[in-house]
């Protein structure tokens, strides 16, 4: 009976040792301090940049009615309206039919840019309501704009708004027929980036205004000292003619041709 008795005291012995380490084993030295481990304590808090204003020339482009398999491709223009840079970390279609394109390089305050958005309408049909939302560091973060329209049955013949090949080589040849003061800008056509030489005019101001053929505001920048070569991504517009307006403090306006290839 005695053997029996005494065994009990080593077996609290290592019951209570068990249940030390197991304490212990809950927490995490950390410069020679026993945090406890918390998924909460642990979450960081995301910080936010200067914040500015975005303002949209429009927000809602209504496409009328189109036949299924149509590519509806519409420019929406937008402006810094804040005192801070502004930058469009994303924007992305409602569906996968929807495809925005967007400027990557930040908006000066005033300076004014756009946003392509493509939708295919093939397989879908009826009214459509297609939404982009655009996050940029304002406040709210997220904007929107739609494209809207009905999508018919399609007949036997395809169609698409946006030029085709023959649409762009006329385009190209038709440049001295929109201006005769208009040059093209080298090289031509561009795909990506569009580059103004402006060495010759170190320190001067300038308002540089690009339009599409049909007179669409695609950017516009102001700038109060020119340090040399100007540069526009133009990769998000839409295939096609486009003229830059480079004008120079106590000079004329200056207009320069270009084309975007698919």
């Amino acid at each position: 009976m005695k053997a029996n008795f005494s065994a009990y005291p080593l077996v609290i012995t290592l019951v209570m040792c068990c249940i030390s380490f197991s304490l212990q084993a809950q927490e995490v030295p950390f410069e020679g301090l026993s945090i406890p481990i918390s998924v909460k304590e642990a979450t960081v808090e995301p910080t936010l940049g200067p914040i500015t204003e975005i303002s949209f020339t429009e927000t809602t482009f209504d496409f009328g009615t189109v036949e299924e398999g149509t590519i509806v491709t519409h420019v929406f223009t937008l402006t810094n309206t804040g005192q801070e840079p502004l930058v469009l970390t994303d924007a992305k279609g409602s569906c996968g039919c929807t495809i925005p394109q967007w400027p990557r390089e930040p908006l000066a305050p005033g300076e004014t840019a756009s946003i392509t958005v493509e939708f295919n309408s093939k397989n879908k049909m009826g009214k459509r309501n297609q939404r982009v939302t655009v996050t940029a560091n304002t406040d709210p973060a997220q904007s929107f704009i739609y494209l809207t329209g009905e999508v018919t049955p399609r007949s036997d013949v395809d169609f698409t708004i946006s030029p085709s090949t023959d649409e762009l080589e006329e385009d190209a040849s038709q440049v001295e027929a929109i201006d005769p003061d208009c040059f093209a800008i080298y090289p031509n056509p561009t795909a990506e980036l569009l580059r103004l030489d402006m060495e010759g005019n170190i320190g001067a101001t300038a308002t540089i205004s690009i339009f599409s053929k049909t007179g669409q505001l695609m950017a516009e920048r102001k700038i109060d000292r020119v340090e040399g070569t100007i540069e526009f991504q133009v990769g998000h517009y839409p295939a096609g003619l486009y003229i830059a307006h480079v004008k120079m403090e106590g000079k004329q306006m200056q207009p320069r041709c270009f084309v975007v290839v698919d």
